[in-house]
């Protein structure tokens, strides 16, 4: 339960980030004598959000296996249900919760990163010696994802449907899916992928304004512009905590998609790299998790949500950065927000009972050979290519 610790201290050093942000720009809000409205919902969400992984933690994932087409369908039931007027709440002009009481709700496509990943995980667990044929390795599995998308669009969110697609897609590969077949979909899907960025109005002013945002300060190159003063004001140790600027209601979503941007302001250039730091640890310490797991269904299960973890902080920190054009993807365990936060909670939990199970394995059969066993081997390659990586990484010490 080593790695399952250390990962929780990674968390926890996450969350008090989050928190001490969070409160800090509902001071910007309310005052300092103010209700703390945002800062009281988020650790509700924090507190519900422990319990479930400390139950995620205690629970077989290998329940998770026989689960994932009944998980997979209770996702997309929520990403129909978010689609019709009076369950699905619009916001931003996009219809993506569904509110649970005045002050709570849940995001389904965060729900679907998750079910995704345990679907195509228990898939190729299922199916390890035909992922390289085309019906059963690449098309089954790539209508299922390419059906999750569409509801996702249908919201509209491009961004996240994008998201799960290219997850799913490096989780086939590292499972067997032959690599032509993703290329030659990929050429296939470009016109359509043409359509969504440069025909939809907003998406298109979005590349603009990520390509020169200084054409319209005010308007579409707003944000980013809003978030460089902010990351540039912060210096080597911040200005400290609440006395940001930029939060002072000049920076939208200061609380969630850009909570990185203050923290960078509060904490400087030395707080913005103990996150970056953290989240280096907490990929690390996945990948070691992944290492030792027992059973194909273990591994990428593991290795989806370390996955997941590690591209959401990249697109979140290069979108405030500028690196890649504006989309709302949060920051895990650190952005406010509770959809995203549960489910993170919930992924951890899972890595901490895989960190278990591979130890109590090891406990009960310490002779036992952690890699796959030579036939499998033999018939996933790439699972031995990438099992091979995550020893390299697993084998990395301090000391």
């Amino acid at each position: 339960m080593k790695h399952g610790h250390f990962i929780i201290y990674i968390v926890v050093a996450l969350l008090g980030f989050s928190i001490i942000t969070v409160y800090s720009t509902d001071l910007a809000t309310f005052g300092a004598g103010g209700k703390n409205y945002q800062l009281t919902k988020h650790l509700l969400w924090v507190l519900i959000g422990l319990i479930l992984l400390l139950t995620m933690a205690k629970i077989d994932y290998h329940y998770l296996q026989k689960l994932g087409i009944p998980i997979l369908v209770m996702s997309f039931v929520l990403l129909l249900l978010v689609l019709i007027p009076g369950i699905g709440t619009v916001t931003n002009g996009a219809r993506r919760w569904i509110r649970l009481g005045h002050t709570l709700g849940i995001q389904p496509s965060e729900f679907a990163k998750l079910a995704i990943i345990i679907f195509v995980s228990a898939y190729i667990a299922k199916n390890q010696s035909r992922m390289s044929e085309f019906k059963c390795g690449f098309m089954i599995p790539i209508v299922i994802i390419a059906v999750t998308g569409a509801l996702i669009i249908k919201e509209p969110d491009f961004g996240s449907a994008a998201f799960i697609t290219i997850l799913s897609i490096i989780m086939l590969i590292v499972g067997g899916t032959r690599f032509i077949y993703v290329f030659f979909t990929i050429i296939a899907a470009a016109p359509f992928v043409h359509k969504m960025l440069f025909e939809v109005s907003f998406r298109k002013d979005r590349l603009k304004a990520f390509m020169d945002p200084w054409q319209d300060p005010s308007g579409t190159g707003y944000h980013i512009i809003q978030s460089w003063i902010a990351l540039g004001s912060g210096g080597l140790t911040g200005l400290g905590v609440g006395s940001s600027k930029q939060k002072l209601f000049f920076l939208p979503e200061s609380s969630s998609d850009f909570i990185f941007t203050i923290i960078g302001e509060e904490f400087g250039f030395i707080g913005v790299l103990v996150i970056i730091c953290l989240f280096l640890l907490l990929i690390w310490q996945g990948l070691k998790i992944v290492h030792a797991t027992k059973d194909i269904f273990g591994f990428f299960l593991g290795f989806g949500i370390t996955v997941m973890f590690g591209l959401q902080a990249i697109i979140n920190i290069a979108v405030v950065s500028g690196i890649v054009p504006t989309k709302g993807i949060p920051l895990p365990f650190v952005s406010s927000g509770g959809s995203s936060l549960l489910f993170s909670m919930i992924g951890i939990g899972i890595l901490i009972n895989i960190a278990k199970q591979s130890l109590e394995s090891e406990a009960l059969n310490p002779q036992a050979n952690i890699e796959p066993s030579e036939d499998k081997v033999g018939r996933l390659l790439p699972v031995r290519f990438w099992h091979n990586i995550t020893s390299k990484i697993a084998g990395f010490s301090w000391l």
